[in-house]
């Protein structure tokens, strides 16, 4: 009897003490697989709205992916400019040390979808042609010098600014 009075107030304490570490036990977090970045080209992948350089809207394009290797993919251009479908072969690192690049390529001759043939190029600038914030200011020359006779339309050049926007 002395011994429980002696111990009254650890006896209690000491049950409360071994069932608590007896009942906790560490959360097992599950391990979440890391995402890894989308490369520039599945980023440029989408629908995309063109406008002029004043806000003008001028017509829908898609840019769709094509994955090749981890250094080079090619990207497919649908209805460039309205008239054009064409796909260009992307690599990276781009020659041009541009780091968002997306280039148009040249083509020549180029089939439009009424199969009149032009020629259509685009350079590498560090503003125009690079992908910015699903943002690409296209820059490109357009011409059917060397056609429009033969292919009987009006002669057409253009050194064309369009700001392409994509869209979510």
């Amino acid at each position: 009897m002395l011994f429980i009075k002696r111990y009254q107030l650890l006896i209690p304490t000491l049950i409360v003490g071994i069932s608590m570490f007896f009942s906790c036990t560490k959360e097992k977090t599950p391990i979440i697989p890391s995402v890894p970045e989308p490369t520039l080209w599945e980023k440029v992948n989408g629908h995309y709205k063109v406008y002029d350089t004043t806000g003008v809207y001028l017509y829908d394009m898609s840019i769709v992916h094509i994955h090749v290797n981890d250094q080079v993919d090619s990207l497919r251009f649908e209805n460039f400019d309205g008239k054009f479908t064409f796909t260009v072969r992307q690599s990276s690192p781009n020659p041009n040390n541009y780091p968002n690049l997306v280039t148009i390529g040249f083509h020549n001759p180029i089939f439009d979808y009424n199969s009149k043939r032009w020629q259509l190029g685009g350079g590498a600038d560090s503003y125009y042609n690079s992908f910015n914030n699903d943002t690409i200011p296209l820059k490109f020359q357009m011409t059917n010098i060397n056609y429009y006779i033969s292919d009987l339309t009006p002669y057409y050049a253009c050194d064309c600014k369009q700001i392409a926007v994509k869209q979510h």
